[in-house]
């Protein structure tokens, strides 16, 4: 049991103790809100845990002792508590004149659906008056887990004597702060806390403030931390480790990097970025870090990348350490995962949610914010334009493919409340927070939220008290005074906080009357309406740099406005660009006149239009071309026509969608071939100078959609970067590269890499698949990668070799398989015939599967109209085969005449129906016709090149190649 706190009467020593352990039976079992009632708040807490860690022993203790007042009379006092074992509890009136006075005849329970340790009196009466306060004393132990929740360990081997050594750190955020001790466990309830850890001599403790003392006491010793301010009980942390560290002291907040001794000098980067980012966040806001030290410590496990307790963050070590000498890659995403957490010591620590309603205040702020100053810091990196394309992306794409809920959602369930950490609080609320930041004016909006965050620093706020700060920071702004909408800030935030979906602008010019018409709907039909910030970009007026609003379109369906009203000149031929920069979080849909205008500008000049409007209105047309609810297919060509101009690594990106989408939807046409001349014109000159002369400032990974785009489209220069790449991983076992960052780009560089082998290298593959070890992630390499290449014989005896029956190398199991193979289905049209020939084959084997039916229903969806008779026979075999054999299934095998068989590719045929035509006229102009004879030699270069042994290397023999090529042509046909 541990001994009551230093400082603190000795109340064991007179006082009878109430100790009563509690047992599951004992719960109550009337039902309760899984919120705390209000009748009582915590004043202070004592806390101290002891534990053994050094040893290895996962069993800890803890004295919580709590001060409490009694806000409404009330018969019971409520606290979290989970997971906690050997409950004793002292309860104490405390009194006016200093003294206390013991309470008996009480006793607690536990009701653990909701975590709460209740504590009330043996008969039921209203034990705790109004206006009182108590001092509770609560004992108990608990296990530390080797999950991040809670109090955990981590067990480490020591460098020197390579003896086990154990660590542990807490993880309170959002409802674990119960598993460690009992308290108000809400992020509203803040409080000021004194904490000790008892621990091993040899080790050091670390916490939310800096170490007061430490009294040693034999193998232990004790380190006591000077008390917090006000905090809520998902920021208390600490570490128990015999970490080492490194600090530097600026502006009077000392900074320190905490790792094991012999990786602690990997954190210097991490330091001086710390040091830089804590002084531009104070210089930005005006608030000064509120605490005398930060300590930022590499831990082998943590909940995610990083968490941002209150003085002490910590990290997964591999965000954290890096020997930069070693490992020379971008360090942008660790400083801005760094920053991020460096954001939450102002947005969340200083000033937190009332409720985890509003977390998005929390991590919306901390991840936009965390770009920010990451951008002012490093402005080499543009790091804005990498949010556009990572948080802004995920934002946009996740209404498409998702069930959505709004910023502000009430939530209650611990499981409720870990799903409010998602896309919407990090990434949309990020997105709605730059748009209003834009809109209302970087410096206003920045002095508002300095406001609030003064007016409710040490305390928690909800989105009304933020939209105040807002509105009142508006209201003394001589410009933004003068609009009307700068009283109602409450209703345009909360038509974005409190919406699912977000909103599809359209904008139709009346070239007749110098009108223009705003509409806005839903992504999807659900019925919202938002208030959306414009401003306009002119070919008369082409400035993007001002992105304030120019004006709000209110929450209606429709808008219109002389063009005059918007101080907006106009020709019939000019063209106008809403959206400044896509600093607001909506789509822009046009009318074709107007997206013609601009692809005439583009064609121009493409430079006049702001780089992330060009990859916006590429991102825009996306799903319009998806839907096929494009007015005029040619518009899109031609603005796709100008981007062998294009150097932008941001339009490429969100471009290489619509032309993969356009790919497919082209796929086994006439217009095929000369679609994929068209896209090896435009992505010519950007491959070579990423891959070839390497002049492009561009990291392997962001450039990864270009190797795919050029590879897809059979751009020689890419066929060769990718086989060269793949055979000496394959073949040779050479990594690609010791650049983590490169490693999303291995699936893309293996699978364009095999595309076109020639007979030798795919059976040499083959052989080197059989060798290889099962377990390892070469292997899994190889066998993803053998999927993607276009040679019907090869890939139809790879199936044989992965899964068919005879096979002495299967893998996978029967449902494995058959997942397998509607992942490989799904994945590629060019597999398609070749999957309905190998199930032709193979029903007998794959329809014993459990999955089968369930698997072959799927595949169904995506029969095209001009199969459809070779479907319905094979299906029949396969139903007579199954009946025969009493093969039985938890489903149904689809009819030959459902609706389901070919749905899925029913969008990519009325494209077809509804586009082809026009598409293989206009790339007949645009694109010479190849004669025959240049396809071969343009076929025979590829085949040659992907047969070819030489290690590295454009080829250089061309007239050789060329006629060892055309002996080849056949076997790649």
């Amino acid at each position: 049991m541990i001994t009551p706190l230093s400082g603190l009467p000795l109340l064991g020593a007179f006082l009878v103790t109430l100790a009563l352990v509690v047992s599951a039976s004992s719960v109550p079992q009337r039902h309760r809100s899984l919120r705390l009632p209000n009748e009582t708040y915590p004043l202070f807490y004592n806390l101290h845990i002891s534990s053994d860690i050094h040893k290895g022993v996962l069993l800890f203790s803890g004295n919580a002792t709590i001060d409490v007042a009694i806000r409404q009379s009330t018969n019971e006092i409520v606290l979290h508590a989970k997971n906690l074992s050997d409950i004793q509890i002292n309860v104490h009136q405390l009194m006016d004149n200093g003294g206390f006075e013991i309470v008996d005849n009480l006793t607690h329970t536990l009701h653990r659906s909701a975590a709460f340790l209740i504590i009330h009196p043996m008969e039921n009466f209203q034990a705790f008056e109004a206006g009182q306060r108590y001092r509770l004393e609560i004992l108990y132990t608990a296990i530390m887990t080797t999950r991040p929740a809670g109090l955990y360990y981590m067990d480490y081997s020591e460098e020197e004597n390579n003896r086990p050594a154990f660590v542990a750190a807490t993880q309170s955020e959002p409802t674990f702060g119960r598993l460690i001790f009992p308290c108000y466990d809400e992020p509203g309830i803040k409080s000021n806390f004194s904490i000790k850890i008892t621990h091993g001599s040899s080790y050091s403790a670390i916490s939310n403030m800096p170490v007061k003392e430490i009294l040693a006491h034999g193998d232990l010793k004790t380190t006591l931390f000077h008390t917090t301010p006000p905090i809520s009980t998902y920021l208390v942390a600490f570490v128990i480790s015999y970490f080492e560290s490194t600090s530097e002291k600026y502006r009077g907040v000392t900074q320190s990097i905490y790792a094991p001794p012999a990786s602690k000098e990997k954190g210097q980067s991490a330091l001086k970025n710390a040091v830089r980012t804590v002084a531009a966040f104070e210089d930005y806001f005006g608030i000064s870090y509120p605490l005398p030290k930060l300590d930022h410590v590499a831990l082998k496990k943590n909940y995610g990348a990083a968490m941002e307790n209150w003085g002490l963050i910590t990290y997964k070590d591999t965000s954290l350490l890096k020997n930069t000498t070693l490992d020379p890659r971008n360090p942008l995403w660790d400083r801005i995962t760094q920053n991020h957490e460096i954001a939450h010591q102002w947005f969340g620590n200083l000033v937190s949610p009332e409720w985890w309603t509003y977390t998005w205040m929390n991590e919306g702020f901390a991840t936009y914010f965390g770009y920010v100053i990451t951008d002012l810091l490093y402005p080499e990196y543009k790091v804005m334009e990498t949010f556009v394309a990572h948080e802004a992306d995920s934002a946009y794409s996740y209404n498409s493919f998702f069930d959505v809920r709004p910023m502000s959602s009430y939530v209650e369930s611990e499981k409720d409340i870990m799903g409010v950490f998602d896309i919407i609080s990090y990434k949309r609320a990020a997105c709605v927070i730059r748009m209003f930041h834009h809109a209302f004016r970087q410096k206003v909006f920045v002095r508002g939220i300095s406001h609030f965050l003064e007016k409710y620093r040490y305390s928690a706020a909800n989105e009304l008290n933020l939209f105040d700060a807002l509105q009142a920071e508006l209201q003394e702004d001589e410009y933004f005074s003068q609009k009307s909408w700068a009283s109602r800030i409450r209703e345009i935030m909360l038509s974005w906080t409190h919406s699912e979906w977000l909103p599809i602008l359209v904008v139709k010019r009346n070239y007749e009357n110098n009108t223009i018409t705003f509409s806005q709907r839903s992504v999807h039909s659900k019925d919202e309406l938002w208030w959306i910030p414009l401003n306009f970009a002119t070919e008369q007026s082409p400035n993007f740099e001002d992105t304030q609003v120019d004006i709000f379109m209110p929450p209606q369906a429709q808008y219109s406005v002389p063009l005059e009203d918007l101080n907006i000149h106009l020709s019939g031929r000019d063209w106008i660009i809403v959206n400044k920069q896509q600093t607001g979080f909506y789509f822009v849909h046009y009318d074709t006149d107007n997206l013609m205008a601009i692809a005439r500008q583009l064609q121009a000049n493409h430079s006049v239009i702001h780089p992330v409007n060009r990859a916006g209105l590429f991102r825009d047309l996306k799903p319009l071309i998806e839907h096929n609810e494009i007015e005029q297919v040619d518009v899109v060509f031609e603005m796709l026509k100008y981007l062998e101009l294009e150097e932008d690594i941001l339009t490429w990106n969100e471009v290489a969608d619509s032309i993969d989408c356009l790919s497919q939807n082209l796929f086994g046409t006439s217009s095929q071939k000369h679609f994929n001349e068209f896209v090896r014109r435009l992505v010519t000159p950007i491959f070579r100078r990423v891959y070839v002369d390497q002049t492009a400032n561009i990291s392997l990974d962001r450039g990864n959609r270009i190797l795919h785009m050029a590879c897809l489209a059979d751009l020689p220069e890419c066929l060769e970067y990718t086989r060269r790449l793949a055979k000496e991983y394959i073949i040779n076992k050479i990594n690609l590269t010791t650049d983590s960052e490169y490693y999303g780009t291995y699936d893309t560089v293996l699978c364009m890499g095999v595309r076109y082998l020639s007979d030798r290298d795919f059976h040499r593959v083959i052989d080197v698949l059989k060798a290889a070890d099962r377990g390892s992630e070469y292997y899994d390499d190889m066998i993803y990668a053998l999927r993607c290449t276009q040679s019907h014989r090869h890939l139809l005896h790879y199936l044989e070799v992965l899964l068919g029956e005879s096979s002495s190398h299967m893998i996978l199991t029967e449902p494995e398989a058959m997942m397998y193979i509607l992942y490989v289905f799904k994945s590629s049209q060019s597999t398609r015939p070749v999957i309905w020939q190998y199930i032709d084959r193979n029903y007998r084997l794959v329809c014993r599967s459990p999955n089968f039916v369930e698997d072959f229903n799927q595949i169904a969806e995506f029969v095209p109209r001009h199969q459809r008779t070779h479907f319905e026979r094979l299906r029949q075999t396969i139903a007579d085969y199954m009946e025969l054999e009493g093969i039985k299934s938890n489903h149904a095998l689809i009819k030959s005449d459902s609706p389901l068989v070919g749905k899925k590719v029913k969008i990519t045929e009325n494209f077809q129906d509804k586009f082809e035509t026009q598409i293989h006229s206009w790339l007949l102009g645009e694109v010479p016709q190849l004669t025959s004879r240049s396809e071969d030699l343009l076929a025979a270069s590829l085949s040659a090149a992907n047969g070819s042994n030489r290690p590295q290397g454009i080829l250089k023999d061309a007239t050789r190649v060329v006629r060892t090529a055309l002996r080849m042509i056949d076997m790649y046909r």
